[in-house]
This record gives structure tokens, sequence and C-alpha cells, in this order.
């Protein structure tokens, strides 16, 4: 079942030749804006929660989001889906070949003949190839409510915008937060470490996984900086168990403009910013 838990727009229009739609879909959620291609002003939003049982698939979803989305069933100029899912592996550019992309995702992740293969080049780091795989059925789907579609991966937005901005640091954890799951990022002297997804119900859960990867990388926690964007509220207990971690914790926001001054009206700034940096 999926449910709209927001939606901001501005007047009309927010459709048609003149915008972007961009998506951002994971099992749990999925979060929708239209983009001015002009100035660039984000002028509609949406975010839905897809509570999905074992005998919904997801034509049923997307059933249910174009009934209740001012968004899902307009025309654009440009559509462009970010998956933000865990089967994702960074790749060597020169060990990446027509057949190998498959090959390392399922050496990791297991073979299945129900997932399609994509991948795409990090600007930031300019040798290495962000190689996933998602859903045959769902890039069907997309096809065709869509017909013409871009496709790419959280990870590559994540990576290619901490490695702009924050080369010089010498040890550096992004954490971004979703409901349920949290993507964390290791760097050392500006240089990638680890990225993965990790599942997680209650706080301990994901006190672990941060602990642990921090041990795994050596990284010193009273030294380096930790950033934190996403869904995470700053009064839970998961946050103050972060503060007593990790010494240097900055949060990560973008400046409100468009229709996201409304949505801060309602959200933290720094709730919905790994979605709105996907429009930058």
């Amino acid at each position: 079942m999926a449910r709209k838990k927001a939606g901001f727009y501005q007047n009309d229009p927010i459709s048609g030749s003149a915008f972007q739609l961009i998506i951002e879909l994971d099992e749990q959620e999925m979060r929708c804006m239209s983009k001015a291609l002009d100035n660039g002003t984000i002028v509609a939003f949406e975010y839905f929660s897809l509570d999905k049982d074992q005998t919904e698939d997801w034509n049923d979803i997307f059933y249910e989001i174009k009934t209740i989305s001012k968004l899902f069933n307009k025309t654009y100029k440009q559509v462009t889906c970010f998956f933000c899912t865990p089967e994702s592996i960074l790749v060597p550019e020169k060990f990446l070949t027509a057949t190998s992309a498959e090959d390392y995702l399922n050496l990791v992740y297991g073979e299945s003949s129900r997932m399609e293969v994509k991948y795409e080049k990090l600007i930031a780091t300019r040798s290495f190839i962000n190689t996933y795989r998602i859903k045959k059925s769902l890039a069907e789907l997309l096809t065709r409510q869509f017909i013409i579609f871009q496709t790419s991966h959280v990870y590559t937005s994540l990576l290619n915008d901490v490695m702009e901005r924050r080369k010089g640091e010498e040890q550096f954890v992004k954490l971004q937060f979703y409901n349920g799951h949290f993507i964390i990022a290791i760097f050392k002297e500006g240089k990638i470490q680890l990225i993965q997804t990790f599942n997680y119900k209650i706080a301990e859960d994901a006190l672990y996984y941060i602990l642990r990867t921090a041990q795994q990388f050596n990284i010193d926690t009273s030294f380096a900086i930790l950033e934190l964007s996403g869904m995470i509220d700053l009064h839970t207990e998961l946050y103050q168990q972060l503060k007593k971690v990790y010494s240097n914790i900055e949060i990560d926001t973008i400046p409100a403009s468009g229709v996201m001054q409304e949505v801060q009206k309602e959200y933290p700034a720094h709730y919905f910013a790994p979605f709105f940096k996907l429009a930058i």
C-alpha cells in the first residue's frame, strides 16, 4: 500500500516541457520533486510511504501512487530516478568490462536473473565506476510510465557531493539516514574507504554498525568529522549516543528556495537535504 505522507506545491504550472521530475526510490519510501529547468527552482515535492507486504508487487504500488500523486501522472521534459538500493559496489574503471560489472555484483550479492545491471562514473574520482543493480520488473514499470527516463544511484550523488566539498579532510564520516536504514561513507585523506547501507530498527542496531565500521577503518572518533543528514531526529537517543562517540558532529543542510521553504516549516532543514541535493 502506498500512502502520501507529505505534499507541497507552488502555483501551477508544476509540470510540462519546462520541468524535470526527480524520483528517489527505495523499498520503503518514494520521494518526488518537480524542478523548473530554466532556474532550478523546486516547485513541488511529494513524500510517500510504501507499506509493501509479501503479496503486493510494484504494479500495485505504482497504481496506488498514480491515484494520489499530483506529479506522477504528468509529463516532463526530463525524468530521473535515483535508486537507494544496497546492491552496489565501486569498481576501478580499468577493471570494468562488458561482463565484469554483473560478475562483481553476483559475487558479492549472489546471482539473480531478475536484476538489471547499471553503472555510472564517479565525477569526483574519475577512476571508479559505481555498478549497481535494480529489479527488472521495476525498470519495466518505469519505462511504461515515463517511456524515456534516466537512472542513477544515490551512492553516486553522495560520493560526488562529499568529495567535492570535503577534499582536504584527513578523516571524514558521512551518515545519511532514511526510514529504517542509513548509508555510511568513510573517507581518509580524501579517499573513499567504504560506502554501505545498513538496516536498523532501534538505536542500538545503528550504533553497533557505526562503531564497528569506525574500528574497522581505524577512525579516531575524537578527531574525525561526522556529518549527518537525512531522517534523524536530533532529540532522539540515537543522536545523543552519537554525540558521546564523535566529538565533531556537523549537520548538513542546503539553503531553502522555492517549495523547500514550505517544507522546512514542517521538517528540520537536514531532513530532506540529501533528496533536494539530487536536484543540484
